[in-house]
């Protein structure tokens, strides 16, 4: 986009590094946070539909999930907004100069989440009108008519946006994926124009898969963790109880299971410049992670316990924090040569600027002057107007600052052989310049 690329300032090394930092830092609050929405609002979608036979336990689980994850419009502006925000900072800066559709990816995913919070606070609040439109009592014939309407009303509108939230959150997760993939191959910055081909490219699909697993095998994980926990304090019966654990335990293990083998397709896809030992390294840890929480799983299930859920969860973040560790280790290899080119810039931009402002720094050079100034009457070797420099820079030796003095202020010596040198209104730097060239040029 033109108008992300008009904002741009020109970048030094330093502030490079800061920004790949800055990227990371973003994609740890992201990616925790869209992984735990993702997942909980399919959960919630999936128990509304088991509620439509009447069964008490769905609908409350449906309504559960869908508070927890939104049980604060700030914390969805914090973690979900301001990091997408940050991350098209981040990547238009870091991309400058290229035709990378990176930041346009990232806006069409901003947009995305957008207006899938509209339909997904939406869906919360008709969850639990419908509830309330079915506990009103009255003998009114006129308000039982009206109560119904809007209960019929409020159960349609509940039906339509916890769909299309999940459709929006999806395109959301999909345009940002699709993004940081590209981001990651500097061969298709320039050859890839068209969005449709990056949407539909192998890297973009498993990867996709890859975050759709994690989403929903952590959104079991803080099932666990809100039902089950110690500190509890919600209260289910034992149908409930029962239903909800199983849950749980066997989609938190089924979908923990599989993310190692879109993990690898993910591995396998990836662009070879953007491969380094730091990634595999992480990738091992990454493997070690899931193996550790696929057995607490499996534990729990086959003990019917929920002894772990609270280590669950913070195996989870370390987890999502090797994930983004790795993709950032990713994107620091793949755009070495971009940030060269960016520092680089900035260079010329910094020396353009100083220039303007008569700030540039002249390089003085001490043969320059020596051949503008000195050379009519000094030689090295032999006598001119004035001494030869093999006779009177000995006296020099290890004595520089008496030197600079002398060609700044210089006073008449030898009366009797040589003419007073005139004062050649160097300024202290310049005089310096070439008594260091002399020097050098005699000491050879």
């Amino acid at each position: 986009m033109e108008f992300l690329d008009n904002i741009v300032l020109p970048q030094s090394s330093h502030h490079i590094t800061l920004l790949k930092y800055l990227l990371g830092l973003t994609l740890l609050l992201l990616a925790p946070y869209l992984a735990a929405l993702y997942g909980t609002l399919i959960y919630s979608i999936y128990f509304r539909f088991k509620a439509r036979k009447g069964d008490h336990k769905y609908s409350q689980l449906a309504k559960d999930i869908i508070d927890v994850i939104t049980f604060n419009k700030s914390v969805t502006f914090a973690l979900g907004v301001v990091p997408m925000l940050s991350a098209i900072f981040a990547y238009t800066q870091l991309l400058h100069m290229t035709n990378a559709i990176v930041p346009t990816f990232m806006v069409l995913s901003l947009i995305s989440f957008l207006i899938s919070i509209i339909f997904i606070y939406t869906y919360k609040h008709t969850l639990h009108l419908k509830d309330l439109f079915s506990a009103v009592q009255s003998d009114d014939e006129k308000i039982k008519d009206d109560v119904q309407t809007y209960k019929s009303k409020a159960v349609s509108l509940f039906s339509r946006t916890g769909n299309w939230g999940l459709v929006f959150l999806s395109a959301s997760v999909y345009f940002f994926i699709a993004g940081s993939q590209l981001a990651l191959d500097p061969e298709r910055w320039e050859s890839i124009t068209s969005g449709w081909l990056v949407l539909f490219t192998l890297d973009s699909i498993t990867y996709f898969l890859h975050f759709l697993s994690a989403s929903l095998a952590v959104s079991s994980a803080g099932i666990l963790y809100y039902y089950f926990r110690p500190s509890s304090e919600v209260i289910l019966n034992e149908d409930q109880k029962n239903y909800t654990k199983k849950f749980a335990l066997t989609t938190g293990l089924i979908f923990t299971i599989i993310q190692p083998v879109f993990y690898a397709l993910n591995m396998l896809t990836k662009p070879k410049l953007a491969l380094s030992a730091g990634v595999f390294g992480v990738s091992i840890l990454v493997i070690f992670t899931l193996l550790v929480i696929s057995n607490l799983f499996y534990i729990m299930l086959k003990e019917s316990n929920t002894k772990f859920s609270s280590s669950l969860i913070y195996l989870f973040v370390v987890l999502f924090g090797f994930y983004v560790v790795k993709e950032n280790l990713a994107f620091s290899t793949a755009s070495a040569k971009q940030s060269i080119i960016l520092a680089d810039n900035f260079n010329k931009y910094e020396a353009k600027l100083k220039e303007e402002f008569g700030l540039s720094n002249v390089v003085i050079s001490g043969e320059d002057i020596y051949n503008g100034k000195c050379i009519a009457c000094h030689q090295f070797d032999r006598v001119l107007v004035g001494p030869a420099y093999k006779d009177v820079l000995p006296k020099y030796e290890g004595k520089k600052e008496d030197l600079v003095k002398f060609i700044l202020n210089p006073v008449r010596v030898n009366a009797d052989k040589f003419p007073a040198m005139p004062n050649q209104g160097l300024k202290p730097q310049e005089a310096e310049a070439v008594a260091d060239y002399i020097i050098q040029k005699y000491q050879q």
